[in-house]
């Protein structure tokens, strides 16, 4: 009786370590590098650090999220429009109150925000897929450059500095045309 009550009370600092490791590792994964801050002090974030984790937009405190499973959103110096594959996360969220704009401002939030044609009239011209903004991005999980809108004064930052796909579509289709036309060169490259 003595031997497994010694056995067991050697085993507790092992199982407490290995709480601790557990809890620590869970801490790490939350807190992964995995963001970016919009330019309205809003941040995109995965919710937890695993291959294809949903993204969700967090207030500008870092710690409460607003809206999760981000699918497209548009975003200016205060107001992001997301759209969430989860019901009732959809709509426009404001960084100064950080909340959803009420109904009674809402048309008015979303004229600010729409372009002509049902685009975006924010940083980008276009709906942008969260993923795309997140730090540590590589090709092809790059926003296209020809998006970035610089033509709106009411940007405090107009160039937004973030990674984009610059030549390198343009190079590729320049390559594949030649390609296909018999103008010889090398072959395109596909993307796997």
């Amino acid at each position: 009786m003595e031997r497994t009550f010694a056995r067991h009370l050697l085993l507790l600092p092992v199982f407490l370590f290995l709480f601790w490791a557990a809890v620590a590792g869970v801490q790490w994964v939350r807190h992964a590098l995995k963001s970016v801050t919009l330019p309205n002090g809003m941040m995109l974030k995965l919710q937890y650090y695993f291959p294809r984790a949903p993204v969700a937009l967090f207030a500008t405190d870092g710690r409460t999220i607003l809206a999760r499973r981000l699918e497209f959103l548009c975003f200016n110096d205060r107001y992001v429009r997301v759209t969430s594959y989860k019901f009732g996360d959809s709509g426009i969220y404001d960084a100064q109150t950080d909340a959803k704009v009420r109904e009674e401002q809402y048309d008015t939030v979303a004229r600010e925000l729409r372009s002509g044609r049902g685009g975006c009239n924010g940083y980008y011209t276009g709906l942008l897929g969260a993923v795309l903004l997140l730090d540590g991005q590589k090709f092809p999980f790059l926003p296209p450059c020809e998006w970035r809108n610089l033509d709106n004064p009411a940007l405090k930052t107009p160039r937004l500095v973030r990674p984009a796909l610059q030549g390198r579509i343009r190079a590729e289709t320049a390559r594949r045309i030649r390609h296909e036309q018999g103008g010889g060169g090398r072959p395109p490259r596909t993307l796997a």
